[in-house]
């Protein structure tokens, strides 16, 4: 009888055990209305971004020195004048089964997902789908608020309305969209700049009435497909999962994403650092769009159309720009300028602030480059989720 106890026992353990562990990894559920079926990207197996360090020239081997001193976890990648001089993982994509990081590892990147929501709103300006100076009720007739909003107020961060809050009753943008329109403009906010999710949540919202599409498909035919994003994807695309890095807090416990289902636009996409540095290459170079768009884009600061230095998701001082995304124990970072893109993606975060402190000791310092020069570009990372 003590036997057969000790035997019940024991499988009742083992099964605790792999359940915990199928659940521990298993943040990846297709349960979002929007995107009922995957656009049918798969994992390319033959892909394989290599490790490289660039030998010819000292300062690259000092950044991949320096990295190791600091106990840098993540990916980083660096392209100067479009050739790629550095690519390479330190530490773990998963800690709890010792995986190692490597350049296929895909980072949850937050509100850096802004910017790929920015490329596609502008994309449509382009082909004169939507006009930035619309107002938001053309596109979502029932979102009415006390105060007229346009979709410039939205990529602008200048709504006003109350910052978005997932919860677990909503379970698609359109349902978030509809929290926000609730929600309404807050008392003495409106036109003042106040960063929100939610804008950008919204704004992917427009795109899919304007496409007829869901967000997730029109990313991926329109970007990731046509500009050879092969290690990019949607928290929910199981076939990249192998890739997909698990977020950690600066005591390594595992911070397991939730609510990304409502978070199309602004914070459920994962990509490698090097599909973030071809996409800023690929804008740079005009395959995106023509001069004329993404000159004033990229180097227009304190004009009409560009007010300040947030502009479609990212940042830029006029020569110098940044995007920045952390969510759920992960963050990515690029600093880039017509001679430099550097992008750093890591999922461990010791301490909140330190990851950025590198990239811009690395872009500063030892690359000599000047800073984006964003307010506070170090200190604004402490929250959550923050572009």
């Amino acid at each position: 009888m003590k036997r057969i106890l000790i035997f019940v026992i024991a499988v009742v353990a083992l099964v605790f055990v792999i359940t915990y562990g199928l659940n521990r990894h298993n943040h990846v559920q297709p349960n979002d209305k929007n995107e009922k079926k995957i656009s049918g990207r798969i994992a390319k197996e033959d892909v394989d971004y290599e490790t490289i360090v660039n030998k010819k020239e000292p300062v690259y081997k000092n950044i991949d020195k320096y990295l190791k001193k600091e106990k840098f976890n993540g990916t980083i990648v660096i392209y100067h004048q479009g050739k790629i001089m550095l690519n390479k993982g330190y530490g773990f994509q998963d800690f709890d089964i010792a995986q190692k990081a490597s350049p296929n590892t895909m980072y949850l990147i937050g509100s850096a997902q802004k910017f790929t929501t920015g490329l596609m709103l502008k994309k449509l300006e382009t082909e004169g789908k939507v006009n930035i100076n619309d107002p938001i009720t053309k596109y979502l007739p029932w979102f009415k608020t006390s105060k007229p909003l346009y979709l410039k107020d939205f990529m602008l961060h200048r709504t006003g309305l109350k910052k978005y809050k997932a919860t677990s009753q909503i379970h698609d943008i359109d349902g978030a969209s509809k929290w926000m329109q609730n929600e309404g403009i807050q008392p003495g906010m409106y036109h003042k700049h106040m960063y929100n999710d939610g804008n950008y949540i919204v704004l992917a919202r427009v795109i899919e009435v304007v496409t007829k599409e869901s967000y997730a498909k029109y990313f991926n035919d329109n970007f990731a497909k046509p500009y050879d994003l092969e290690r990019t994807a949607f928290y929910n695309d199981t076939t990249f999962q192998p890739y997909m890095a698990q977020g950690y807090n600066n005591m390594k416990i595992f911070q397991k994403p939730e609510f990304l289902d409502q978070y199309y636009g602004a914070g459920n996409l994962y990509m490698a650092p090097k599909d973030v540095a071809k996409l800023v290459i690929d804008l740079q170079n005009y395959k995106i769009f023509s001069k004329q768009v993404t000159d004033p884009l990229l180097y227009s600061v304190k004009t009409k159309e560009y007010p300040g230095s947030y502009r479609y998701g990212f940042y830029s001082n006029g020569q110098e720009h940044r995007l920045n995304g952390v969510f759920f124990g992960q963050q990515l970072t690029s600093y880039f300028n017509k001679d430099y893109v550097v992008v750093m993606g890591n999922n461990y975060q010791n301490k909140t602030g330190k990851n950025e402190k590198m990239l811009h000791h690395i872009y500063v310092n030892m690359l000599h480059q000047r800073s984006p020069n964003v307010k506070k570009p170090i200190k604004k990372i402490n929250r959550q989720n923050v572009g």
